[in-house]
């Protein structure tokens, strides 16, 4: 499997790109709000202050505004959790007979929230809840699974659920499924002349999916489809590492790679361009743990800067100049930021980013930044 090239000659043509990119795409938010114009309100969703402690890492967020995190509930305990509009809904907690949530969870249009958890029995299983019911999409005793070996869930509009898992049966072999809630459909699995093994999927609403492989050759890549599409893989000598890929409604995807030169690049493929969000000549970051990315393009992501720290980031000119958001040592809600991060589904159409934070004052949360003037009546006062 070859790479796309990524290479010196990408100096050269970078500003014709851009251009290009720019004149063919426009990623504005009405009212004519463009990179250079990029300025960010934040709202509290919910905090340590309010009876809730241990946020995940990674939660996620809807284009209605809604956000769904995991975190523990004084006189409830651990649980997931959705808010809309100031209104937290349970949509499952240990009093339902769960455990050790996974931090990586995920949410449709519709409110629906796919995550992982133990059960009694000792099961690990995937479930989409929408506060009212809960359904089982795979339950590993049941359909086979190591139970330490289900990756985190993606979900489409219909309720479908992409993931991969590895099997418990001899060599352990490891395929990427979809389900929602019938028997699980087969994506992708290892072979002796396919794949090796697989990382984190996604699925869009057409039921596309992209997922993270380890080819036979040795080397590791993301792939589309069934088909197993090569956006990037590392036999470009680039290239060393990739992270958990996303990807939107319209095919785009977007991910990181480290550079065999050092630091990161956060990209996004159409599967015809393969395009750097972050400067590839001169790497702004040194890690990141995956970005998000919304129907139009425009990508987010936590990451470590060069010069040190932690912070968000967002790209949304289709170029290589991504914005800070927040960082740490910035003010927010009366204190100053020591932690952020953010999961693969943060960022919507509206341009709002959920992120889970920790500040000096020793409080925590979950917290939405938007664009001024967009931000959702979610609790909480501006930074």
């Amino acid at each position: 499997m070859v790479s796309p090239r990524f290479d010196s000659t990408y100096a050269a043509t970078k500003t014709l790109c851009v251009t290009a990119i720019l004149l063919a795409v426009t990623f504005c938010h009405p009212p004519a709000v463009c990179a250079d114009d990029l300025s960010f309100t934040f709202v509290n969703v919910a905090d340590s202050t309010g009876g809730f402690s241990a946020f995940g890492d990674f939660p996620a967020m809807n284009n209605s505004g809604a956000v769904a995190f995991v975190a523990i509930q004084a006189g409830v305990g651990q649980g997931v959790f959705r808010a809309t509009r100031g209104t937290v809904t349970p949509i499952a907690t240990v009093l339902n007979g769960m455990s050790q949530f996974g931090d990586d969870v995920a949410m449709n249009f519709h409110g629906v929230v796919a995550f992982d958890a133990t059960l009694p029995s000792g099961a690990r299983a995937i479930f989409t809840g929408d506060g009212t019911a809960t359904k089982t999409i795979a339950n590993s005793l049941d359909a086979g699974l190591l139970r330490i070996g289900i990756g985190p869930p993606s979900i489409n509009a219909s309720g479908t659920v992409a993931f991969n898992s590895t099997l418990a049966a001899p060599g352990f072999p490891v395929s990427i499924f979809t389900g929602n809630g019938g028997p699980l459909t087969t994506v992708a699995a290892t072979s002796k002349t396919g794949f090796q093994s697989f990382g984190a999927a996604a699925i869009n609403d057409s039921g596309t999916i992209v997922f993270h492989g380890f080819p036979a050759d040795g080397s590791e890549g993301v792939f589309v489809g069934p088909n197993a599409t090569d956006v990037a893989d590392t036999n470009n000598p680039a290239f060393s590492q990739f992270g958990d890929p996303v990807i939107n409604r319209r095919g785009t995807v977007a991910d990181f790679v480290s550079l065999t030169g050092g630091g990161i690049v956060v990209f996004t493929s159409d599967g015809r361009r393969f395009t750097p969000r972050t400067d590839p000549l001169h790497p702004q970051f040194v890690n990141s743990e995956h970005p998000s990315i919304n129907s139009l393009g425009a990508v987010a992501f936590s990451a470590q800067p060069v010069s040190g720290g932690l912070g968000i980031f967002v790209e949304v000119t289709g170029g290589d100049s991504p914005t800070r958001v927040l960082q740490t040592g910035d003010p927010l809600f009366g204190s100053t930021v020591t932690s952020v991060s953010v999961g693969r589904f943060a960022f919507n159409d509206r341009f709002q980013v959920v992120f889970e934070y920790t500040l000096k004052d020793g409080r925590s949360g979950v917290a939405v930044g938007a664009l001024r003037g967009e931000a959702e009546e979610d609790g909480g006062g501006d930074r």
